[in-house]
Order: C-alpha cells, then sequence, then structure tokens
C-alpha cells in the first residue's frame, strides 16, 4: 500500500512538473502551482525516508560489473534520487526568480527539471526494489 502511494505521489509530481513547464511555454504564470509542488515533493521526501528506512531496498536489475558496483549501490541510487527528484525541483522552483533571467532560459530549465525528476522516478520504480525489513 505505502508503494503504491509512493508511485501515486511521484506521478503527480511529474504531471504538474510538465504542467508546470507547459504553463511557462505559453507564458502563464501560476504561483500557486509552485507552491503546490514544493509541499508534494516535501511530503514525497518523507514518504522515501520513511520507506527507505522500514523497508529493505535493493537493485532488482542485473546491471553490468562496473555499474552495479561503482555507480548503482543502494546508497548511490537513493542519492540520486533524493537529487533528481527532490533537489533540482525544490532549487529551481525555489530560485527560479532569482536564477533566471530570460523566459527561453526558464523553459529549458523547467525541461531539463521534468527530465530529471523522470530518470529518479525511473530509477525508484524500475531499478530499485522495496521489501519489507523483519524485525
Amino acid at each position: 500500500m505505502i508503494t503504491i502511494f509512493n508511485f501515486a505521489i511521484n506521478l503527480l509530481i511529474l504531471v504538474c512538473l510538465f504542467i508546470y513547464f507547459i504553463f511557462t511555454t505559453i507564458d502563464f504564470n501560476l504561483k500557486n502551482i509552485e507552491y503546490f509542488l514544493i509541499l508534494i515533493i516535501i511530503i514525497n521526501s518523507f514518504n522515501k525516508i520513511y520507506i527507505w528506512s522500514n523497508f529493505r531496498v535493493f537493485i532488482k536489475k542485473d546491471l553490468n560489473k562496473i555499474f552495479t558496483d561503482i555507480l548503482f549501490n543502494d546508497a548511490f541510487a537513493k542519492l540520486s534520487i533524493i537529487i533528481l527528484s527532490t533537489v533540482i525541483p525544490i532549487y529551481m522552483l525555489i530560485q527560479k526568480d532569482i536564477l533566471v533571467v530570460d523566459i527561453f532560459i526558464e523553459k529549458v530549465s523547467f525541461l531539463l527539471v521534468s527530465i530529471f525528476a523522470l530518470i529518479g522516478f525511473y530509477l525508484e520504480f524500475y531499478i530499485l526494489e522495496v521489501t519489507k525489513i523483519d524485525v
């Protein structure tokens, strides 16, 4: 049940980021969706921390040896997911007015943020496996 909630909230974040990207593309400013995205992403972060501390997480895909040993160990995968699906979108939403000086740069930035969030989503739900920890 908790993994279904995690999947649903991640999918909601991806959809909202894409909608936000579309709205910035047509020059439609929605401040409320920024705050909603930040709130959902923070809730999602706490949900990930809960799942990762109470469930066993391991890589379910058999990748080649170098990637498995160096890049795709559990800690690196968790850090990648947090950075790609939490830190980058929150940072971009909070700092958008300061960092972005041109509307084209804003559109490209949110396209990249959406792509990074999609990569984090893929890593979390198609590379990692979550099972309950037996205590």
